[in-house]
């Protein structure tokens, strides 16, 4: 599998990062970038291999993501979007569904994206369904859905109403896949959402009307507490991309070094050793967490922990690259000032209660 991160540094280098600034401010992530994704084989990373997917262990994934998401955020986040209804669709039940779509999607002819976070938040639910004869009807409001009118498939969430005799009462979630192409009034989405980072993808607010879902696109229905608790495992591990961002920051600090002058060398110089001597400590430790035993919901609090650490190294590498660059790194042609909204927008993305205690606990700290 060692060509799938070749594959991945390659387009990093060749493609993405020179084309960052410009994906960075532009409406919408280039189609030809996904494009060349897909006709490298990375849109099947993590699809089982009966489908045309390589189920890339983490050994591979990690150099994948850490290449991508440090050449350019925007474009990595719309991709890594798409392996969510991979994977589920890979688990599902549902044959029939599978074989229509788990080939296309692991060739990248069908892009995939996903409408599920707000499973994470406490309070009433965003989306509620409701069985009918054939299916169900959704109805609510997903605050959070990237890349409308990009991807094709979304795996979209909702919350069994509780006067369902489903087992409603006991929390459930049902998961269903929504064909955009074929969505009708029922669906409706706002206009793309202004941001401060990852403005490129296409990330809109859905509503749901009555949304009919025939019990044939059904993925799943599971407890939404075991849901609940297989997300809080997933979303504690360390992820890779600030890890990547901070790779691309602590590069581009080196070279900030070598033509720095005067009383700022020594400075610039010392910050970039250090940072990347913390970089390689810190990526070592986070990922050894993860592949070890202590990965288990018995020791999430450590795994949040290497999670969090990893977001601060991340904005300090992007931060101290501001600095070293002055002025010149606010211009939005600057790959600095794109780091550091990158950056903070890890700190949020996919966050949990767990993540934000320790994130602050870290900006708390001594120094």
């Amino acid at each position: 599998m060692a060509d799938l991160v070749a594959a991945a540094r390659g387009l990093a280098d060749e493609l993405l990062a020179p084309a960052a600034q410009d994906t960075d401010q532009a409406a919408v992530v280039p189609r030809s970038h996904l494009e060349a994704l897909a006709e490298a084989g990375l849109c099947g990373l993590a699809g089982p291999g009966g489908y045309g997917g390589r189920a890339a262990p983490p050994s591979v994934t990690r150099p994948v993501y850490e290449a991508l998401a440090g050449a350019c955020g925007v474009t990595f986040f719309v991709w890594v979007q798409h392996h969510a209804p991979v994977r589920l669709l890979a688990r599902s039940q549902n044959a029939e569904l599978r074989d229509r779509w788990l080939a296309g999607l692991c060739q990248g002819s069908v892009l995939g994206g996903v409408a599920f976070a707000y499973l994470r938040r406490p309070g009433p639910p965003a989306v509620v369904a409701r069985t009918v004869p054939g299916g169900w009807t959704v109805r609510g409001v997903a605050p959070w859905v990237t890349s409308w009118g990009l991807a094709r498939l979304f795996a979209v969430a909702a919350v069994v109403s509780p006067d369902e005799p489903t087992g409603g009462d006991a929390g459930q979630a049902m998961f269903f896949l929504l064909d955009a192409d074929a969505a009708g009034a029922s669906v409706r989405p706002s206009p793309p959402l202004a941001m401060s980072a990852m403005g490129a993808s296409a990330t809109v607010r859905l509503v749901f009307d009555d949304l009919f879902v025939p019990a044939d696109e059904v993925m799943s229905t599971i407890d939404l507490g075991h849901w609940r608790g297989r997300d809080r495992a997933a979303t504690s591990q360390p992820h890779p991309a600030p890890f990547g961002l901070a790779t691309t920051a602590t590069r581009l600090l080196v070279d900030q070094a070598r033509v720095a002058s005067g009383a700022d060398r020594p400075a610039v110089e010392e910050a970039a050793r250090s940072l990347v001597a913390e970089l390689d400590r810190c990526r070592s430790w986070a990922y050894a967490l993860s592949d070890s035993d202590r990965s288990g919901e018995g020791h999430l609090g450590e795994l949040v922990d290497a999670r969090a650490r990893s977001l601060d190294l991340a904005m300090r590498s992007a931060q101290a690259l501001v600095a070293a660059t002055g002025g010149r790194a606010m211009g939005l042609g600057h790959p600095a000032q794109r780091l550091v909204r990158e950056a903070a927008f890890w700190s949020i993305q996919a966050q949990s209660a767990a993540l934000r205690t320790a994130t602050l606990g870290i900006a708390s700290g001594p120094r």
